[in-house]
């Protein structure tokens, strides 16, 4: 067991040291204004893979994680006909008119963008 660990540190430490220098990891706790930056580096193929797997995994969280009793949902989006790529632009012009957001987590502002999107219908 020891070993497993010892092997798999190891390799953790090997790749991060032969990886790019100018290969950059985005923080564990990126703010909405670092999530949009990335977001608008449409040529930039290693951040639109963040910007969509970040987005994608901030809505698949929300999905799986709520209990439908305890915390009914605020996002109905399943009769939605956009692309991923149709809510992020929606979100990158969104958020230049919230700017109050910018310095907040980008996985609670995309929570808030989906839910003023697709709010579910009341009663």
């Amino acid at each position: 067991m020891k070993l497993t660990f010892a092997a798999a540190g190891a390799c953790v430490v090997l790749l991060s040291a032969t990886a790019p220098a100018q290969a950059q990891v985005p923080r564990a706790s990126t703010t909405t204004q670092e999530y949009v930056a990335m977001c608008a580096k449409t040529t930039d193929v290693s951040a639109q893979n963040f910007c969509h797997g970040f987005g994608q995994g901030v809505y698949e969280t929300y999905l799986i994680t709520r209990h439908p009793k305890k915390a009914p949902p605020f996002i109905c989006g399943e009769n939605s006909k956009s692309t991923r790529q149709d809510y992020i632009n929606g979100f990158i012009k969104w958020s230049a008119s919230n700017p109050k957001f910018n310095q907040m987590s980008a996985a609670d502002t995309i929570l808030r963008y989906l839910a003023e999107t697709l709010p579910c219908k009341k009663g």
